[in-house]
């Protein structure tokens, strides 16, 4: 290592007889022949230089590796000279000269003679304070990138004078600024979501202020004047000033997107039913009627108070009630759906008041008139016009609940469609004594007690016709006795199966319906409720592929093998799984079962269950959003594999049960029984009918969707066994 001394002798010898040592700029500072940086500065010829230039190679320069290596040759040095007196020459042109320290909003400096931005290395002190450039000025990143840059402009090149004025660079400065702010907003455009939210017309969402702007998103894709249009819109926002930029979430603002689209819907609704009378139509019950599927809806038509006036309140209920409707009627959502025509309209109103002016006679004549009041031993319905008795009708349900209005709609059926001798300006013939000395002459007639009448004839066939008379007699006698036999067979294990059936449960907060009909005497769909632990009540329903006897006979099995599994609140996977491994062995490979089993908590109101390759659960209630949700969860049938795919492909689910939910479950034969057309009824149409009369109670929606099946169907037969469970939490 060398001495201060060494590094003078070394100086000394190199400044007397080495050119590369003698390079000066600007009279006073030394250019070092090794790093060409500058080495010393403030020199005076009084004085020696040794000393300083000595400094510089103990302290700062890093390449003359204690005078090993050889200086860099002179061409460069000129070279270095040259461009370290233009970088000093740039740095006192921009302390001196405002037009040479413009920068755009990202710190670019803009180039006072082509105008151009330029990316430099900013600057941490202020550009116009000579004190603030420190000792070495020229070394400074953002002198040497304006000064390279420099050294490339053709403006500054042809004309070093030939500045632009302060104007034209405030002009370009706004103009960078404006470029800079659309590129980044281009940037933010394709990158957050935030931005990109448009609502139904296509209409730009501010993700600072949340609202929909007059600035309608291209159908290609966003352009420059788009993208203009919304800094437009950002210069005046004062919520992007006060967010500082930060937009808002994004769920927030697609809240807002369909806010703004329902209103805008709302809107269009309102302008419709104002403006055309196919959109005021209501039947007598002031029903609303939507003019694309010309059905009657849930919707009310909001009356006039008792001074003519409108509720303001009432009729924005009835348009959101109408934009429900719309939202899930086929109809509107098809390709170019356009309303019906009057004619239709007038037909199916006409139709629908025929019907509304029947139940209300039938309902007064039911409530107000004794002689249509007379039922039998078992409350069925005796008809006062034809004096039969109606079976299944029954008189038993309190007038104001919802299954009256099942009566109500059964009379109006037998009257109208059924009943021979009833006609509307005509009252019944007989009086209710009548009536009710019938019943009990019927009732006695069961009993056992009938007439009897001697009949005499005179035989005047000879005794050889006598006796192939009596043998074919005998013969039609024993096929008769025959067919009655098997007919009490059927009969027999028709009515044991019904009493294997098991009763509807009576639990505090909770309502409870079912419909059992078999197609054949005896069927193979089953169901069954019970007590899987002190807390908690199974729920089971299945179908067994086929009908019939056999059937019936895997019907026992399947209920027996899941009531014995789930005792003891075993969960309903677990339940499945077990009664499928006991159920493999005795069915064939054409033979499975469906079946569908939940256990309900009966205190928390909570609702676990399994399906077994069955029908989806339905859940329905006013209050949900959505109202009528489909509960589906995987699984295959029993007995389809003995048990570790079965096992691996059950899934179950639970559900928290709350006031006014409905649970139905039901087997195919719902959804596929076939009208003449072989169109199924299918799930569509079962989930309409509960989400018109889901409200009601259990016992009367499942009378609603049998109904809206037997009306389907026409008068095709049943093909296949019909069972429907249904659980409200009250």
């Amino acid at each position: 290592m060398l001495s201060q001394r060494s590094i003078e002798k070394k100086v000394a010898e190199g400044l007397a007889s080495d050119e590369r040592w003698k390079v000066i700029l600007g009279r006073n500072k030394w250019l070092c022949p090794y790093c060409m940086r500058i080495g010393a500065r403030g020199l005076r010829m009084d004085e020696p230089i040794e000393e300083k230039i000595a400094l510089h190679f103990a302290r700062d320069c890093p390449a003359w590796n204690y005078f090993e290596v050889e200086p860099q040759p002179m061409d460069k040095l000129r070279q270095m000279a040259r461009y370290l007196v233009f970088v000093g020459r740039t740095v006192r042109r921009i302390q001196e000269d405002r037009r040479f320290r413009f920068l755009d909003d990202e710190g670019g400096w803009i180039c006072p003679y082509c105008l151009e931005t330029e990316r430099v290395r900013a600057a941490s002190f202020a550009l116009d304070d000579p004190a603030a450039w420190g000792a070495a000025p020229e070394e400074q990143p953002f002198a040497q990138d304006v000064a390279r840059h420099l050294l490339g402009c053709e403006p500054f090149a042809r004309d070093e004078e030939g500045l632009h004025d302060l104007p034209a660079l405030e002009e370009r400065r706004a103009r960078g600024l404006r470029s800079n702010r659309l590129r980044r907003l281009k940037e933010r455009f394709q990158q957050e979501r935030s931005f990109q939210l448009v609502d139904q017309e296509r209409r730009w969402l501010c993700p600072f202020c949340g609202k929909a702007q007059d600035v309608r998103l291209p159908r290609r894709g966003p352009d420059d004047a788009f993208y203009q249009r919304l800094d437009a819109h950002l210069a005046l926002c004062k919520a992007y000033r006060v967010l500082a930029g930060r937009p808002r979430p994004v769920e927030e603002l697609k809240a807002k997107v369909l806010a703004s689209a329902r209103a805008r819907q709302l809107s269009k609704i309102r302008h419709k039913v104002t403006r055309h009378s196919l959109w005021r139509v209501r039947d007598l019950d002031g029903r609303w009627y939507c003019p694309y599927c010309c059905e009657a809806t849930l919707v009310r038509y909001p009356e006039r108070r008792d001074d003519g006036s409108k509720d303001p309140e009432r009729e924005e209920q009835f348009y959101a009630a109408v934009l429900e409707h719309l939202g899930a009627c086929d109809d509107y959502r098809r390709p170019k759906a356009r309303v019906a025509s009057r004619a239709a309209m007038a037909k199916v109103i006409q139709a629908a008041n025929v019907q509304i002016d029947r139940r209300r006679r039938v309902r007064r004549l039911l409530t107000r008139d004794p002689i249509y009041g007379v039922t039998d031993s078992f409350a069925s319905w005796l008809c006062p016009h034809c004096r039969k008795v109606q079976k299944q009708i029954a008189l038993s349900a309190d007038p104001e609940s919802a299954v009256f209005e099942k009566t109500v709609e059964q009379v109006v059926a037998h009257l109208f469609e059924e009943c021979e001798e009833f006609s509307a300006d005509r009252p019944p013939r007989a009086t209710r004594a009548e009536l009710e000395q019938q019943v009990r002459q019927d009732a006695l007639r069961a009993s056992g007690v009938r007439e009897r009448r001697v009949v005499s004839a005179t035989d005047s066939l000879d005794e050889e016709k006598w006796q192939r008379i009596r043998e074919d007699l005998e013969a039609v006698r024993s096929r008769v006795e025959r067919v009655r036999q098997h007919e009490s067979h059927l009969r027999e294990a028709r009515s044991k199966q019904l009493r294997l059936l098991p009763e509807l449960p009576e639990l505090e907060g909770y309502e409870f319906g079912r419909i059992y009909k078999p197609c054949e005497a005896v069927g193979g769909d089953f169901y069954h409720l019970f007590r899987a632990s002190e807390g908690s009540l199974a729920v089971a329903i299945g179908d067994i592929a086929g009908h019939g006897i056999e059937a019936a006979l895997l019907m026992g099995l399947a209920k027996k093998l899941l009531e014995v599994h789930g005792r003891g609140g075993t969960s309903p996977a677990q339940t499945l799984s077990l009664a499928n491994r006991d159920i493999y062995s005795d069915l064939d490979e054409r033979t499975f079962v469906t079946a569908f089993y939940g256990l309900l908590d009966i205190e928390t109101r909570r609702f676990r269950f399994a399906r077994a390759g069955h029908d989806p659960l339905i859940l329905f209630n006013p209050e949900r959003s959505p109202r009528l949700q489909v509960l589906d969860s995987k699984g295959m049938a029993l007995g389809m594999d003995e048990g570790p795919l079965f096992e691996q492909m059950l899934e179950e689910l639970e559900v928290a049960l709350r006031p006014g939910d409905l649970l139905l479950q039901y087997t195919d034969g719902v959804t596929e029984s076939m009208n003449a057309d072989a169109e199924q009824f299918g799930a569509e149409r079962l989930y309409a009918v509960v989400e018109e009369h889901g409200h009601h109670e259990v016992e009367y929606v499942l009378w609603k969707i049998e109904k809206a099946v037997q009306r389907f169907r026409g008068k095709c037969p049943r093909s296949d066994d019909f069972t429907m469970i249904g659980i409200k939490v009250l």
